[in-house]
């Protein structure tokens, strides 16, 4: 497991994405989805324009999407998105209304403080940024030197950095780069054989209305034979729910850790767990476990050997409608550390005893929601 480093996430992962970014010699590419400006925010771009006076080329694709997420949440502040348009704000008000609730200190349409840094980033002459445009590029991967992948499912900001339990996975090796690229540029198929491959679903790649990463991702559930270890944030994806209702009854003991107050979807993630649990009779095989924090992560581990880890939840959106990128690993002993880091957080969460309340219309909403964001998806 030489070349594959679980970095987990907070301070390990950031502190090695720091890391990678000093040791940069040539080239790096970030796709991010949320960057907030905050501890976190400045401190990733405060290196990344030291590592462009020094000659290194910098390319940032920052989605306008996640401008609504960074209105809403942490300190509300947007690094690169400072004049929020008014459905942004919008959007972004409705979001701490629904989760939130009337918390005077949480305001989305706190109006957005300068930031000089931001203005030094995106003028420098080694920086590229594509940061206006709607891309729904949900990945959050960096590159450095065609030589180093990090990827996984942490976004930019302090929540991720102090809060979130995330999973961030480094792979070594130019042979990860290179593969990565012609899968992103459709040159080549999945390949379960391989030990490492990746599942992905990318607009530019995919004709319309195809995902190919549902299939393959669901074909790891429904060949699981023993067991499925997963951390995952948002559910709702029916298809993925069926897959885990019928792996349970079958036998597959399924270990499932997710949020007790996740920050969106909560009562269409609660009503998933409760279907879940309803229709298996939940046997002593399936153990569903709420954690305090917000678990932001999105990893299966299959049989103690397979493992899928990336920006990809069980959500529609994940599966036609925004780009995802996931890595593919069989390799047990990186299965095994992914496995112990979601037992870690057995300790500290609620295990769910039989049933599990929701508010039915809350979870209706929400369902409406996504499918209309997701009619023109797979």
């Amino acid at each position: 497991m030489s070349d594959l480093r679980v970095l987990g996430g907070g301070a390990e992962a950031f502190g090695a994405i720091l890391e990678n970014i000093v040791n940069a010699k040539s080239r790096i590419e970030i796709h991010a989805f949320l960057w907030c400006d905050d501890n976190t925010g400045n401190n990733l771009a405060s290196a990344l324009l030291d590592a462009a006076e020094r000659g290194v080329t910098v390319l940032i694709h920052k989605d306008r999407v996640a401008a609504v997420y960074e209105l809403s949440g942490g300190n509300n502040q947007s690094f690169f998105h400072k004049e929020a348009k008014r459905g942004e704000k919008f959007a972004a008000w409705v979001l701490e209304r629904t989760y939130l609730g009337k918390d005077k200190e949480r305001k989305a349409r706190k109006r957005q403080r300068p930031n000089a840094l931001v203005d030094q980033l995106v003028a420098h002459p080694n920086v590229t940024v594509a940061h206006d445009n709607k891309r729904f590029d949900h990945s959050k991967m960096f590159i450095f030197d065609e030589e180093i992948l990090v990827l996984g499912s942490m976004g930019i900001g302090d929540d991720h950095h102090d809060e979130w339990i995330d999973m961030m996975i480094e792979l070594t090796g130019a042979q990860h780069v290179e593969r990565l690229a012609q899968r992103m540029a459709g040159e080549v198929e999945f390949d379960s054989s391989r030990r490492v491959d990746f599942l992905l679903h990318n607009q530019r790649a995919h004709e319309k209305k195809t995902c190919p990463m549902l299939t393959e991702r669901l074909s790891l559930i429904e060949e699981a034979k023993t067991s499925l270890v997963i951390e995952m944030a948002y559910l709702g994806d029916p298809r993925f729910t069926k897959a885990l209702i019928e792996a349970v009854n079958r036998g597959v003991a399924v270990t499932l850790v997710t949020g007790r107050d996740v920050n969106v979807l909560r009562s269409l993630g609660r009503a998933t767990l409760a279907k879940i649990l309803k229709s298996t009779g939940a046997p002593e095989h399936l153990c569903i476990i709420l954690h305090p924090r917000m678990v932001h992560a999105k990893m299966v581990v299959v049989d103690g050997r397979y493992s899928d880890v990336g920006s990809a939840n069980f959500t529609k959106l994940s599966h036609g409608v925004y780009d995802e990128v996931n890595v593919y690993i069989d390799d047990q002993e990186l299965a095994a550390a992914l496995t112990e880091h979601a037992f870690s957080h057995r300790k500290d969460g609620e295990v769910v005893q039989g049933r599990l309340s929701y508010k039915k219309w809350v979870s209706q909403v929400e369902r409406v929601t996504v499918a209309y964001q997701s009619r023109n998806g797979a």
